[in-house]
């Protein structure tokens, strides 16, 4: 597994700006190590996670007008589902390809890897929708969740795979020999463990690990809520990224799991960073002080501290929702963090 240096950081993905020219230039001021595909939410509809990288799923109805996205297999999905097994059988990633329609951010990275700037770059990061939260939050004509119909379950995980692996072959195009990361989003296993959800854990573990074999880089899972992490650490991530200024707490229940993931290679994102109106209330010396006083709780647990060195810094969430000069607030924070503790 290739070696993130200690202390880098990047970001999560979404933005509050309409104007993605800003956005851009945040990126490069603030991430210049580990640069991040954008996403516009505010922009677009199509930017709108669940919307984005559902692009191409057969039977998929879009409504812009209504902010409506449902799966529709009442008319002609044999056919969409016939043409996406024998893409799926021929490896053709292109089926798969996210469209700049669906992704400004993707021009951001095209002509990033054509500027100067691209010498300062270690790793470039991408992140796609995960298979539980897509495959929770898609619905069919009848409101049910795609993810309890075991057929459109199949079609989900490998649709989302090679929308994965179609990414990370793009970035490997545009920045030869630069190492990838793809987060996998997961908000949607904050409701896993309780009475709403009745996700397995075989059901987690073998959909995230179905997703993740397809790839040659680095892949994460990120949750902004609290779940079981013990779960997530049974998979075969290379990155855990956590919402460590909200839910640190939470991660300290698996003290054990938490030092079996870094014994093999695993790394921390700490989202350190509050991606709410929190953020005004802290500045870098709070958050430094956060950070250190949770590596001294693992301590404590009775982790190596060499191990808990493998970390990389974050936002806690993307920032899609918060007005940009929060936004651009959160970004900085997150650079200034770095810089000091490297």
């Amino acid at each position: 597994m290739k070696q993130i240096p200690p202390y880098l950081a990047t970001g999560i993905g979404s933005f509050p700006h309409q104007d993605e020219g800003s956005a851009f230039r945040l990126i490069l001021e603030n991430f210049p190590e580990i640069p991040f595909l954008p996403q516009f939410p505010n922009r677009s509809f199509l930017e709108n996670m669940l919307v984005q990288y559902s692009e191409g799923f057969p039977g998929l109805k879009v409504n812009q007008k209504e902010q409506k996205v449902w799966v529709d297999y009442s008319e002609k999905f044999d056919e969409e589902v016939e043409r996406f097994y024998q893409a799926v059988e021929n490896q053709d990633l292109e089926y798969f390809q996210i469209s700049e329609e669906f992704s400004i951010g993707l021009t951001f990275l095209k002509n990033l890897s054509r500027d100067k700037n691209r010498k300062t770059l270690k790793f470039v990061k991408g992140q796609i929708i995960g298979p539980i939260t897509l495959g929770l939050s898609l619905t069919d004509q009848n409101k049910k969740s795609i993810f309890y119909d075991l057929t459109l379950r199949d079609i989900l995980i490998k649709h989302i795979a090679l929308k994965a692996k179609w990414l990370e072959k793009r970035v490997n195009e545009w920045f030869p020999g630069t190492e990838t990361i793809i987060f996998f989003d997961e908000p949607g296993l904050s409701s896993y463990g309780s009475a709403f959800s009745s996700l397995s854990r075989e059901d987690v573990i073998e959909s995230l690990d179905s997703c993740f074999k397809f790839l040659k880089g680095l892949k994460g899972i990120h949750c902004c809520g609290n779940t079981d992490w013990s779960v997530l650490l049974s998979t075969q991530l290379d990155i855990l990224s956590f919402d460590a200024y909200g839910y640190f707490e939470n991660l300290l229940v698996y003290p054990r799991e938490v030092e079996n993931f870094l014994a093999r290679g695993g790394i921390l994102a700490w989202g350190i960073v509050p991606t709410s109106e929190e953020v005004e209330k802290e500045d870098v010396e709070t958050l430094i002080n956060r950070f250190r006083r949770g590596i001294d709780q693992l301590t404590k647990e009775g982790i190596d501290p060499i191990l808990l060195k493998r970390v990389i810094l974050t936002p806690s969430c993307g920032t899609g929702s918060l007005s940009i000069p929060l936004s651009e607030r959160v970004y900085r924070l997150t650079s200034e963090i770095s810089k000091r503790l490297r």
